[in-house]
């Protein structure tokens, strides 16, 4: 016997950075917390985030998003985000689409010709985002961030291309920093293949 998953996503783009909305066909996440949401989309639908993201319906830089409710009345709505290797404590670009779609699906009322906040409980905490409207259409998303700092002094990495600093900070996740012309590189598309080799030895 074949059982059948029907799931209803929305594609949105912030940039040309891909962004797939799980709208439907997903439970209600278990859990008070974002956190514990977040745990349980890892324990019981892992599946429907690895048929999102990987090929053939999706690809390695796909993101994604479940949709859920926010930990209490300061927030319209929560998010749980995914990506090809497992789950995030927030994403920007992801932010900005998921605010346009709910405005675009009526969850948050649309801006008229002026702003709309829209709060949203994330892993790393609360984020507030203010879409302007134009002819009853979002035309643009800004959001504040959660406090960010540089966590101590950098940290010596090798690479094939020798040894390099990379400075650790961090804004609702950990990220290293490393200057690309320490490597002999420029942020250049020529340099991309290179860019995402060396990313991935310093990670």
């Amino acid at each position: 016997m074949v059982s059948r998953l029907r799931i209803s996503t929305a594609d949105y783009h912030t940039a040309g950075e891909p962004f797939r909305i799980v709208s439907g066909g997903v439970g209600p996440l278990s859990g008070r917390s974002i956190l514990k949401k977040r745990r349980d989309a890892r324990k019981r639908f892992d599946h429907v985030r690895r048929m999102l993201i990987y090929e053939p319906g999706g690809h390695s830089d796909m993101y994604g998003w479940f949709v859920t409710e926010p930990e209490d009345e300061g927030a319209d709505l929560g998010a749980v985000f995914f990506h090809n290797e497992g789950y995030s404590t927030a994403c920007g670009h992801g932010t900005i689409a998921l605010v346009t779609w709910a405005i675009d699906g009526g969850l948050v009322e649309t801006p008229d010709e002026g702003e709309a906040e829209v709060r949203i409980d994330v892993p790393s905490g609360r984020l507030l985002a203010v879409a302007r409207g134009e002819g009853r259409r979002v035309r643009c998303v800004r959001f504040r961030n959660v406090p960010s700092y540089v966590d101590g002094d950098p940290l010596e990495v090798d690479t094939p291309r020798g040894r390099v600093k990379a400075v650790v900070s961090f804004g609702r996740a950990f990220y290293a920093q490393v200057e690309a012309v320490a490597l002999g590189l420029a942020v250049e598309a020529g340099h991309l293949p290179e860019l995402v080799e060396l990313r991935c030895e310093i990670k």
